[in-house]
């Protein structure tokens, strides 16, 4: 008699009419899954795991207690270590577990920042192992994954919000824990994922590699493996940003200031660009350019890059801003474009006075850019 842990799923390969009967399999080949997840990140089920699309930054990276398998960052801003483990001995998989947690403390000591974790990430783009086009030989972080998940998301994509959350994940060490396992994940390894999410807050996430085989020809299907305390309740339907919810959440102070911030937007006939976060406004131009945005419960941030080509304009307005307000400083020591200033009741008047200046300026960017299409014309 067949006993029922011997038995092997199977699966059907279609080709056009025809369909090929594939069985269960094994999957040895640790390096080469290692390989094809670097070269193809988009594999990984970043829906199943509440992932956003994926860029990876680091392959074998080095910290203290070894070498991360892979090292990524997802369009939120999002810090991912992988460790691959194919075998099948369960213990070796709760070592996996061990191991991600001892990679997860490496990092946050070896990257705490944002200045450490570039960089981590432009020794791997500047890599023979890198073979990413998209990002080898990037000079910095922001010129690496600007055009990289704009080209993934979307023109709406914001690097000012990524970065700010990257830098936020990094200090607090905040990491996302993957371990990507074969074949179906045992249940005291299933079991340590759940406590580790519902119990203790930890993401720490599987991915559950099922190889079916027919031949030389191999099937393999990643699958995410996550659980929060809500994951067998019934999903409430996603709302969408709303300005009252938003505002909400802001303090006393700074809600009225973000509601002006935003009316004055739309009696301008910006583009406001609305996140779970906070809420962006955009100039209008053939390219939309974001100049100001508001973002926690109090933060009034200024993208000073746009305004102009001229460095010396650039440089002006930055000056103008800071004289405004002094409490404004640069978001980080990375990006000098971006000043933040926290709206208290102390800063009130000049977050307002800050503001109207920026009207002002916006004003002057639409004229000298419908000036250049009349020329043109």
């Amino acid at each position: 008699m067949c006993k029922e842990g011997q038995m092997k799923r199977k699966a059907f390969l279609r080709d056009g009419d025809k369909f090929e009967v594939l069985e269960e399999s094994e999957f040895e080949a640790e390096t080469a899954l290692q390989e094809a997840l670097k070269r193809n990140p988009e594999v990984i089920p970043v829906a199943d795991l509440d992932l956003s699309n994926l860029v990876v930054v680091g392959r074998e990276t080095g910290v203290a207690p070894g070498a991360i398998d892979l090292l990524l960052v997802d369009a939120n801003g999002r810090v991912i270590i992988v460790e691959t483990k194919l075998s099948r001995d369960p213990g070796l998989r709760r070592q996996a577990v061990a191991q991600l947690l001892d990679y997860g403390a490496g990092l946050w000591q070896t990257a705490p920042g944002l200045n450490e974790f570039e960089e981590l990430v432009l020794r791997y783009w500047r890599s023979e192992r890198c073979e990413d086009q998209r990002v080898k030989h990037a000079g910095s972080l922001r010129e690496g994954l600007e055009g990289t998940f704009k080209e993934l998301c979307g023109d709406d994509w914001e690097y000012e919000l990524f970065e700010s959350r990257l830098d936020q994940n990094l200090a607090a060490g905040h990491h996302v824990l993957i371990v990507v396992a074969t074949g179906l994940m045992d249940s005291i390894s299933r079991r340590l994922l759940e406590y580790a999410n519902t119990c203790l807050g930890l993401p720490l996430y599987g991915v559950a590699i099922d190889v079916f085989k027919a031949d030389t020809r191999e099937l393999i299907i990643p699958r995410g493996v996550r659980y929060t305390p809500q994951a067998h309740a019934r999903k409430a339907p996603t709302r969408a940003w709303d300005l009252n919810t938003f505002l909400a959440g802001c303090t006393k102070v700074a809600a009225p200031f973000f509601r002006r911030m935003h009316n004055d937007a739309e009696q301008r006939h910006m583009v406001i660009s609305k996140y779970t976060a906070g809420l962006t406004v955009r100039v209008p131009l053939e390219r939309p350019v974001t100049v100001m945005y508001g973002q926690d419960s109090d933060r009034f941030l200024v993208n000073s890059r746009p305004w102009s080509d001229d460095e010396e304009a650039r440089s002006r307005i930055r000056e103008r801003l800071r004289g405004i307000a002094p409490p404004i400083a640069p978001l980080s020591p990375k990006d000098d474009f971006t000043d933040v200033l926290q709206v208290t009741q102390q800063t009130l008047d000049q977050a307002h006075e800050a503001l109207e200046f920026i009207w002002e300026e916006v004003d002057k960017l639409i004229a000298r850019d419908r000036d250049r299409g009349q020329n043109a014309g």
